[in-house]
């Protein structure tokens, strides 16, 4: 019995449809943004094994796999969530994951190593370097396409606090990213930091929240804050929402002494970034603004305080000032302003 050509060419027609929305990175694929949980394996310093794992939580957005993701790089004692906070109104008020996805990038928020699920190797062997190296290894993995059908062109290093400085080591070193976002960060600190933040750490082994899993052995060198302080060293004087304030302190991570130890050598190493660079910074910054700090009353400020620190070869440096914020701009109540002004700007330098 011989078929309809109209019948045929309907049926060819399903068939083609079917096979391209199944493409890998065709327009047809991902009606909603996707997540998923990876861990890459990683080195402490050049030439070493890769004995280590860095955990991330690799997002891509709706529709085609885009080709540039953003790796999101946060501060001491955060983890990957600092980039997906929950909105206790239910929305997505507190994500920068989000905010990045509805603009069409991917990304890839991580848990530095000796954080969260990524290995723990000794607390002082954990330091700016191993962090910097361990980091380089991630975006290699983005790049290479082991995460997924194929790889990233373009890697946006996104980081807060000392993921920040993780992330001026790491671009200054390999050159292998093509933006830098540097938020909660400069290289000068407001004289009341020593006493706002490490005055309130203690050994994480004398913590309930780490005494209580199985999954984690830590040695005394690694650190975390004590109950209750976290608004004060982090967010202050930023408007909060209290469901936010419990859940950092139900989330806090660690810090090693490794990592804190060398703060002044960091301050003072020369940086030579080659790529477009974007500052961040809560104008009330309790870390790194004022009394002795950097100028952040203003974008223009910012970039006059930072500008000569990040080296002569970087094409463009712009900034953004959340004003009311403080040290942790994703948990302020206008963070979806500082979120915009971010997704705005790598459109204009990741093309």
């Amino acid at each position: 019995m011989r078929s309809h050509p109209r019948r045929l060419l309907t049926s060819l027609a399903i068939a083609l449809l079917t096979v391209i929305a199944g493409a890998p990175g065709s327009a047809m694929a991902g009606s909603a943004p996707t997540c998923q949980d990876t861990f890459v394996p990683v080195r402490l310093s050049p030439g070493a094994p890769a004995d280590y794992r860095v955990y991330g939580r690799l997002c891509l957005p709706a529709g085609p796999r885009p080709d540039t993701v953003q790796l999101l790089v946060s501060g001491l004692t955060y983890d990957h969530t600092y980039w997906d906070l929950p909105d206790p109104r239910g929305g997505d008020r507190f994500s920068y994951t989000s905010s990045a996805l509805h603009a069409g990038y991917a990304t890839f928020a991580i848990d530095r190593i000796g954080v969260g699920r990524s290995s723990h190797p000794l607390g002082l062997s954990v330091t700016i370097d191993s962090n910097s190296v361990s980091l380089h290894d991630v975006i290699q993995a983005l790049r290479s396409g082991t995460m997924g059908p194929t790889g990233f062109h373009r890697v946006v290093l996104v980081g807060h606090s000392y993921g920040s400085w993780v992330s001026w080591y790491e671009a200054s070193d390999f050159h292998d990213v093509d933006a830098v976002i540097l938020s909660g960060v400069s290289h000068y600190i407001n004289l009341t930091s020593p006493i706002r933040l490490l005055t309130r750490l203690y050994p994480a082994a004398a913590d309930s929240s780490y005494t209580s899993r199985t999954d984690q052995v830590l040695d005394p060198t690694y650190l975390t804050s004590l109950p209750g302080q976290r608004y004060t060293m982090f967010q202050e004087p930023s408007v909060v929402e209290p469901a936010l304030i419990s859940y950092d302190e139900t989330h806090k991570q660690t810090v090693t002494t490794g990592e804190i130890d060398n703060f002044a050598l960091i301050l003072v190493r020369p940086l030579d970034i080659r790529v477009p660079v974007l500052l961040a910074n809560g104008s009330e910054d309790r870390l790194f603004c004022g009394l002795g700090g950097a100028d952040c009353s203003s974008a223009s400020g910012l970039v006059a305080s930072e500008r000569a620190r990040l080296g002569n070869r970087a094409p463009s440096v712009r900034a953004y000032v959340l004003n009311g914020s403080g040290h942790d701009l994703n948990y302020d109540s206008h963070a979806q302003q500082w979120f915009q002004a971010a997704q705005q700007w790598v459109q204009s330098v990741a093309r």
